[in-house]
């Protein structure tokens, strides 16, 4: 039986992917310490929260129903600490909060949430909720992110707010999961800090010395506002071609938006965005009642402050720019099928879609030619 349990539940791009890359990259070195972090990679907790949560299948189609319970075995043949982190845990209601925290043999969980100041969260946010399918415009989500947020007085219901704040607001998060044991909040450090000082708040936290432990290879590289848009323009035409997400998940999340457009070599500017005024108030807000909150704080709560995030603004960016990543993009994708398949039904080389302002939805649409091909190959394949 496992002497203590330790549930990162999040919140999203507050240093997840990097603390769960530390996590795994040091997996052998931690068990030799007595720290276990279950399932043999990251993809087995996703895969457990997954089915703790009522989900029958990972979004990619494989099943998962079973998955909690093999994890919960795990830990509890453990004789240590049992460490998990999936950040989809943080959303989550309260019936599943008391679930979880009823999983483990005569152990009461404790929590940990690691929170980031809101106005780094922003751009971070709007671009991974654009890998994961979305389609909203920059100017769509800032608004709607401003006019949901939790306090406000004039509060207004939008998809796009509900999706962000279900996942950024820090306070009801920590309440709920406040109710299934002790809780720890880390704050992510103001940018010029330490490279090494997440981690040793996250340790602080988890319960093991990050001293010796391996950094694990970045994972989650920022896309830039071009690149943005086309992966936002090629989920809209995909949702037009009946190919709403979560098709071709995989190929628009990890290899594209992942792996091959942070290798671009074109015209790609950061997004940024300088603080609006409403961060200030709402983070003096949420940092006074989470200091009123039973918690272990690791690091400072002033380190929620807004921060301005050096860039430019998404409606800057030109059609020439959007038009170069796209096929640049497109060629990239070829160039990747190619060397995976070898398969000769591949489409051709996208036409130059020359310059004009249709000129970006013309490569975008030879982007979703690609992706609607490959989708349609693995169809053929599993049948």
């Amino acid at each position: 039986m496992a002497r203590r349990v330790v549930l990162h539940v999040g919140a999203m791009k507050s240093g997840t992917t990097y603390l769960q890359g530390a996590l795994y990259k040091n997996k052998a070195r931690l068990a030799e310490r007595g720290f276990l972090v279950p399932g043999t990679r990251w993809r087995h907790q996703i895969e457990a929260v997954l089915d703790v949560k009522g989900h029958r299948k990972h979004p990619q189609g494989d099943p998962v129903t079973g998955a909690w319970d093999r994890l919960v075995a795990e830990v509890d043949a453990w004789d240590g600490t049992a460490l998990v982190s999936v950040e989809l845990l943080a959303p989550v209601g309260p019936e599943t909060v008391e679930r979880v925290a009823s999983s483990f043999d005569g152990v009461t969980p404790e929590i940990v949430l690691s929170l980031r100041d809101i106005n780094r969260q922003i751009p971070s946010m709007w671009q991974e909720l654009i890998q994961n399918g979305m389609d909203w415009t920059w100017g769509e989500f800032l608004t709607a992110v401003n006019r949901s947020r939790p306090g406000s007085p004039e509060r207004r219901h939008t998809k796009p707010g509900r999706r962000f704040w279900s996942e950024q607001d820090m306070v009801a998060i920590a309440r709920r999961w406040s109710q299934a044991g002790p809780l720890h909040l880390v704050t992510v450090p103001p940018p010029g800090s330490p490279a090494t000082l997440l981690l040793e708040r996250f340790g602080a936290a988890m319960g093991f010395d990050p001293e010796g432990m391996q950094s694990p290879p970045p994972k989650n590289t920022s896309l830039g506002a071009a690149t943005v848009e086309v992966l936002r323009g090629l989920n809209a035409e995909l949702k037009e071609r009946g190919l709403a997400y979560p098709a071709a998940m995989g190929l628009r999340k990890h290899t594209l938006g992942k792996r091959l457009m942070p290798a671009l070599t074109v015209d790609d500017p950061r997004i940024g965005l300088q603080a609006p005024r409403w961060t200030q108030s709402f983070t003096r807000d949420q940092a006074a009642e989470l200091r009123g909150l039973d918690a272990t704080i690791h690091g400072d709560l002033d380190d929620l402050a807004p921060v301005d995030v050096g860039g430019i603004d998404p409606r800057k960016v030109t059609d020439k720019q959007v038009r170069d990543a796209a096929v640049a993009t497109s060629a990239s994708l070829r160039t990747d099928l190619n060397k995976k398949l070898a398969d000769p039904t591949i489409p051709g080389e996208a036409v130059d879609p020359g310059e004009g302002r249709k000129a970006p939805a013309r490569a975008v649409s030879a982007l979703a030619d690609l992706v609607e091909w490959s989708v349609r190959r693995e169809e053929l394949v599993r049948t």
